[in-house]
């Protein structure tokens, strides 16, 4: 019997061929393909600067230590969200602070945005869940009201757009990821991009020690980590990049092919994006369902792996214990209806009425 994962990387001919071609050289680090990718990358991101790192929690934890964030200040966030995105905050000896999602982005609740900034509010973690925009420009006024610098943790939201301007790009910082479960992969890696040449000075000496590769023995002018992309790395989302359009499409048709199989069935919500959201770079296709642990498991049985986006951070066992009265509504409601079904360029019509007639089938 045929088995489906959850997510497969889509790697090509070209693929292959541009990171053999990285071996035949010497620069497997700090070499012309992470140029070449990080100058695509600002190009499709329409932001002045991009800086590669080697991963979104990487770029997340730059871009916190960027804008100042340190010990004793808090940064808002959401738990709707990979831990990765609170970890980052208490990377940086911060103390998260994490506030309720509304139903129809899944992303930050303006008002309890609001509702939770302090004095020793120092920065803002917005996510953009499954690509889905959230609602960004409510929040980055109440930000700028207020003084405090916001992150777009765009890290799914790659090639998707809100009001033709692409979502990592309204914040002061975006942070990109591109694990191979990203509508483009790198192996491992992320970007960060803004338009502020003084935050982007400040990414290339975090993520390369502190270093300002000067020449000089004694160049290290701050802390830093070793953060970088490699070249190997880099060739690949170099290649993947330049056919972003046409994976968007296909990720774009296998979406219409489980809308025409499950659209109006009693039991089920299919995920969608809002009328403005005109580019819509699909990341996992996650349906809202009741019993999804059982679905799930039954699923499994005919070889078709699903996933539970997201388990809330605050319920984890490491949250849980230093936040063990918070109670995020909204966040649980939807948490506890989430799956998410197999998604990735190679499935074919027939694999997803395979697949969502399977779905069909558990819920009797």
């Amino acid at each position: 019997m045929k088995s489906y994962p959850l997510a497969q990387p889509e790697i090509t001919k070209e693929d292959r061929i541009a990171v053999n071609e990285v071996l035949k050289t010497a620069h497997l680090s700090r070499g012309p393909q992470v140029l070449a990718f990080e100058n695509k990358f600002k190009e499709m991101a329409q932001s002045n600067y991009a800086s590669s790192v080697s991963s979104g929690t990487a770029g997340l934890i730059i871009a916190l230590q960027a804008l100042g964030v340190s010990q004793g200040d808090e940064v808002i966030t959401v738990s709707f969200t990979v831990p990765a995105t609170v970890n980052s905050i208490i990377a940086v000896g911060a103390n998260p602070k994490m506030v309720d999602i509304e139903t129809q982005t899944l992303g930050m609740c303006p008002q309890a945005l609001k509702q939770a900034i302090t004095k020793k509010t120092k920065a803002i973690i917005v996510v953009h869940a499954f690509g889905k925009a959230a609602k960004i420009l409510e929040i980055i006024a109440i930000a700028n009201k207020a003084g405090i610098a916001v992150i777009e943790d765009a890290c799914e939201a790659i090639g998707n757009k809100l009001k033709n301007k692409p979502l990592g790009s309204f914040a002061d910082i975006g942070v990109f990821a591109f694990y191979p479960n990203k509508q483009i992969t790198s192996g491992e890696g992320g970007m960060l991009v803004t338009n502020n040449k003084s935050l982007h000075q400040k990414f290339e000496l975090l993520k390369n020690h502190g270093r300002s590769m000067n020449g000089d023995l004694y160049d290290q002018v701050s802390f830093g980590w070793n953060f970088r992309l490699s070249d190997i790395n880099a060739a690949l989302g170099h290649s993947q990049i330049k056919r972003l359009k046409q994976i968007i499409e296909k990720r774009k048709k296998i979406t219409e092919h489980y809308q025409q199989h499950l659209d109006n069935t009693d039991g089920i919500t299919l995920p969608q994006f809002s009328p403005q959201e005109n580019t819509s770079a699909w990341f996992v296709y996650v349906v809202l369902i009741k019993n999804p642990d059982l679905i799930k498991e039954k699923m499994t049985q005919s070889n078709i792996q699903c996933g539970r986006y997201f388990s809330p951070v605050h319920l984890q066992p490491f949250y849980k214990k230093l936040f063990p009265q918070l109670k995020l509504i909204q966040t649980e409601r939807i948490a506890n209806k989430t799956l998410a079904l197999p998604f990735y360029t190679q499935l074919t019509a027939k694999d997803i009425a395979f697949i969502s007639n399977t779905l069909l089938n558990c819920m009797n």
